[in-house]
């Protein structure tokens, strides 16, 4: 029989991780995944599940009625319930902390060998709107504006309520374009907090140069920010965002967002105008008190589409770089871009693993509702206006992207394709074949290839914005 003492010693144990950790750790039981907001995600078993999603329900955290309910499921002794859910709780304490010891009832798995069923991410462009002209945009912004229909408010908010409770997504980020330069936004970011969601937004952070309209998204209940900066000096970044006087707006919005408690960073897109004084920024930051900064690479849709740019072979080398001269300034470096492991290993290299997401990790949403595999295609393979998520996600075209069917063909057999998936296959797309990885692949055949392409035609369908065909 569970003592009164140690009953009451598991009490405070759940209620202090509980209060700790509630804004941040999400249960999914519909897939038994336990996701630290925004991207983190460990696996739990059935049972740890049942546990950990009767704990972090409760309004007011009651120990005794997890042991009640997990005893009556699985029909054992209360003592050993109790001992169970002690375990659990300090193998999660010791999970959250970074360099801690192995915890006791966690498994290390190889990558790659879990799979989950919803996405873990969500993004919706509230508008293809800007008030940038960056060189490589993706989405072609703000020359798509008028090309697309823009959602009402109130469609936005049935949008985020399809992904909270049909997707069952608990992150959400607010993008473009511009989001900032919708009215609204204040009011879709509280709808969507009002949900339970943790919401981000991805700004080039001009509006947010003004504290009175960052008070306005406090107030709302915005979590958190991330600010194109791409360069550190005015006359690089002005250059590549084609608008004088964007730098110092810039950073004065990283300012007040910081001033005003959001959790803000910085992401940087790696180009060949502004690679140079990439080094330059980093200082900049270090100087700010900024953490840690990420990266990415320039991805070949929209405005990128036959511009000459850095390439996957030339990557990996600049990365390094740019990890190394963040370290020695005390910050922590974070990749983006899915680059062919053959190529360049980001695990190897303590860069964690990077793979594309469409379809699968990311629901990403377009101005209109259209559910697209990712951000950076023109078109989508449903819309949450008028169709339900399990009927897009587990359609036909949306099935190709998720199971990777875009892999080279000379990728099949790799020893690390289950975990790099060919990259990126946008830019194979834009470059028109795999030459840059041809030497590291196998022997492709004619039919091989053929094949490959009409599954492209026939499942894949959708392209790169600005991509013909």
């Amino acid at each position: 029989m569970t003592t009164p003492i140690a009953c009451e010693q598991l009490q405070q144990t759940a209620s202090s991780l509980v209060a700790s950790t509630r804004d941040f750790l999400f249960i999914r039981p519909e897939d038994n995944l336990l996701i630290l907001r925004p991207n983190r995600m460990h696996f739990l078993n059935p049972t740890a599940t049942a546990m950990l999603h009767t704990l972090y329900r409760q309004e007011t955290v009651n120990v005794a009625a997890v042991i009640d309910h997990i005893t009556a499921r699985y029909h054992i002794p209360r003592e050993q319930a109790a001992s169970d859910l002690d375990r659990l709780l300090h193998s999660l304490s010791l999970l959250l902390r970074d360099g801690a010891s192995p915890a006791p009832l966690v498994r290390t798995a190889p990558f790659g060998t879990h799979q989950y069923r919803y996405p873990v991410l969500s993004e919706i462009a509230l508008t293809y709107g800007c008030q940038l002209r960056c060189r490589f945009c993706y989405a072609s912004a703000p020359t798509r504006r008028r090309a697309l229909r823009q959602m009402t408010t109130d469609e936005v908010k049935t949008v985020i309520d399809a992904i909270v409770d049909q997707a069952k997504v608990p992150t959400i980020s607010f993008t473009g374009g511009e989001p900032t330069t919708r009215k609204d936004l204040p009011e879709v970011i509280a709808h969507a907090r009002a949900r339970g969601m943790r919401v981000n937004l991805i700004t080039n952070g001009l509006r947010c140069a003004r504290p009175a309209f960052v008070e306005t998204l406090v107030a709302a209940g915005l979590d958190s920010a991330q600010v194109s900066l791409e360069a550190g000096d005015a006359a690089t970044h002005d250059a590549v965002v084609q608008r004088p006087g964007a730098f110092e707006r810039t950073l004065q919005g990283v300012r007040n967002l910081k001033a005003a408690g959001i959790h803000t960073h910085t992401n940087t897109t790696v180009n060949r105008d502004n690679v140079a004084s990439l080094p330059a920024l980093i200082d900049l930051l270090a100087a700010m008190g900024q953490e840690y900064l990420s990266m990415n690479m320039v991805i070949r849709t929209g405005d990128a589409v036959g511009r000459q740019e850095i390439d996957y072979p030339s990557i990996g080398e600049i990365i390094l770089r740019l990890r190394d001269h963040a370290e020695e300034r005390g910050m922590h470096f974070v990749w983006y871009s899915p680059v062919p492991y053959c190529l360049f290993n980001p695990i190897a290299h303590s860069l964690g693993g990077q793979s594309c997401a469409a379809a699968d990790g990311l629901l990403s949403i377009a101005p209109d509702g259209q559910v697209l595999p990712c951000s950076s295609f023109e078109r989508g393979i449903g819309n949450l206006l008028h169709q339900d998520f399990e009927t897009i996600w587990n359609s036909p075209a949306a099935r190709y992207w998720h199971d990777k069917h875009f892999l080279p063909p000379g990728c099949k057999g790799c020893d690390l394709e289950h975990l790099c998936h060919g990259a990126c296959p946008l830019y194979w797309d834009e470059q028109g074949s795999f030459e840059a990885i041809r030497a590291h692949t196998r022997r492709t055949w004619p039919w091989e290839m053929l094949l490959w392409g009409a599954r492209r035609v026939l499942f894949g369908r959708v392209k790169g914005v600005g991509m013909k065909g």
